[in-house]
């Protein structure tokens, strides 16, 4: 059957082609993506800061429907709401890499399942410990996934801080016992006074080299320091303050150095259904796939009220 599915064409350049996909193969499913998110490795791939050979068929967030079911699988069947990749309206996934939402999503859109599995592997090694004191620098769409899943870990302290109010708000609302606006008098002047009661643990998600540097102040002598942003240019630290307060440095590039035991997007999907991770009030922009210009360009410009951006893929 044909397809349509987005491509990267150079930096700055979507393109929609028609594609061939064929039944699925055995220990594959069909799948009708529905949504999928817009992340900010795409982002970096758009704008030409990450190179890849041109052209690359672009996304790896998609929630869809089975449509069809390949030999030899069991367990799912056609109707089951799944998780899949590109940003291609119609694809063939193995099921090893998929996990069933059951029930069906309400809105398909916040089910967007590779981002909190970054979160879980992310929560796994910061290896927390009851009534730690967390730091939480940046509150983006991932850091509020981050501080979604700390808040129902056995915390005794959760602050974040970010320079935008309606990003905190949304903190407070997720579990955030303090938040700190950064880039302000009042915010910078309370950021310093924190490094007088370092924490045990800080994670970075602000992906800011200010952050960065600022980072192992606030992180207590034996303490964990998680670098959860992607910098994608060259970043200066004091490595001798790393070393001198003999911090433990975690860098939690999603699935690398992972234990593949984990399975972080089957535990991810489960924590969506759980209501741990509810990202419904962090999807703030959808455009439908044939406007993936538009939404690339906005994803870049990220406007005050971004959030997280979603391509959907209905008719």
């Amino acid at each position: 059957m044909k397809a349509q599915t987005v491509y990267f064409n150079g930096p700055g350049k979507c393109e929609i082609r028609e594609v061939d996909v064929p039944d699925p193969r055995p220990g594959q499913v069909q799948v009708r993506c529905v949504a999928n998110g817009i992340c900010m490795m795409e982002v970096a791939f758009f704008t030409g800061q990450e190179t890849q050979p041109d052209p690359i068929a672009a996304g790896h967030e998609g929630v869809g429907v089975v449509t069809k079911v390949g030999p030899g699988v069991s367990g799912l069947a056609e109707g089951d709401w799944v998780c899949c990749g590109n940003w291609q309206t119609v694809q063939n996934v193995y099921t090893s890499m998929l996990h069933k939402f059951d029930p069906a999503p309400d809105d398909p859109a916040a089910y967007i399942t590779e981002p909190p599995s970054c979160v879980v592997t992310s929560v796994h090694f910061c290896r927390i410990v009851p009534a730690d004191r967390v730091l939480l620098m940046g509150a983006g769409y991932m850091g509020l996934l981050n501080l979604q899943a700390i808040a129902h870990s056995p915390i005794s302290e959760l602050v974040v801080s970010d320079m935008k109010p309606a990003n905190l708000a949304l903190a407070r609302e997720f579990g955030a016992t303090e938040t700190v606006q950064v880039g302000t008098p009042e915010g910078d002047a309370r950021m310093e006074a924190l490094k007088e009661q370092p924490f045990d643990l800080v994670v970075e998600a602000a992906h800011a080299e200010a952050a960065l540097r600022q980072a192992a102040s606030l992180t207590r002598r034996g303490g964990r320091l998680c670098i959860f942003s992607w910098h994608h240019e060259p970043r200066t630290v004091d490595f001798g303050e790393w070393h001198a307060k003999g911090l433990t440095v975690v860098n939690t590039a999603p699935t690398i150095g992972t234990d593949f035991r984990l399975e972080p997007m089957v535990r991810a999907a489960k924590l969506l259904n759980a209501g741990v991770f509810d990202q419904h009030k962090l999807i703030t922009h959808r455009h439908h796939f044939t406007d993936a210009q538009a939404a690339m360009e906005v994803a870049v410009e990220r406007p005050e009220d971004y959030i997280k951006g979603v391509l959907t893929f209905e008719e």
